[in-house]
């Protein structure tokens, strides 16, 4: 699945976030919450951020860590490496709190900004919130470099 922009027209001048899993429900959900303050663009796979790295930058990625085809912890790295100012936000299925804890931790060494879990714990407050930040965080870096 190409990267598609939600409403393209109706974005123009929002932060742009590129929503990446595998799971058509969750992207559906995720695209439901934050269509209406963001532009938002989707990627289905690891295949589909490849191709949508080539594209136009986004301001925040909402990477799944399990693909089918890749691992969101393994593309990390890549993502920065080509998009050093986006910010990366890991979300992972329902791991346990030891997992979450060390999965958290590994995200945020290889440069994630956050991780939130799918799990019972998921909110609606808490994915803005996190988006949010990420957001603001991402243009106090783009305001220092100029």
């Amino acid at each position: 699945m190409a990267p598609s922009p939600a409403h393209p027209s109706r974005a123009a001048g929002k932060g742009r976030i590129l929503i990446v899993d595998d799971e058509e429900g969750m992207r559906e959900l995720l695209k439901a919450i934050l269509e209406s303050d963001y532009q938002v663009a989707e990627a289905d796979s690891g295949a589909a951020l490849q191709k949508a790295l080539d594209g136009e930058q986004p301001d925040v990625v909402l990477l799944d860590m399990k693909l089918p085809d890749a691992n969101g912890i393994g593309l990390l790295p890549v993502i920065k490496q080509r998009w050093a100012a986006t910010e990366v936000i890991v979300l992972s299925g329902t791991p346990t709190d030891s997992e979450a804890t060390s999965w958290a931790a590994e995200a945020v060494k290889g440069g994630a900004y956050g991780f939130l879990s799918k799990s019972a714990e998921f909110s609606f407050s808490k994915v803005l919130a996190c988006v949010s930040s990420a957001l603001e965080r991402r243009r106090q870096v783009r305001a220092s470099e100029t």
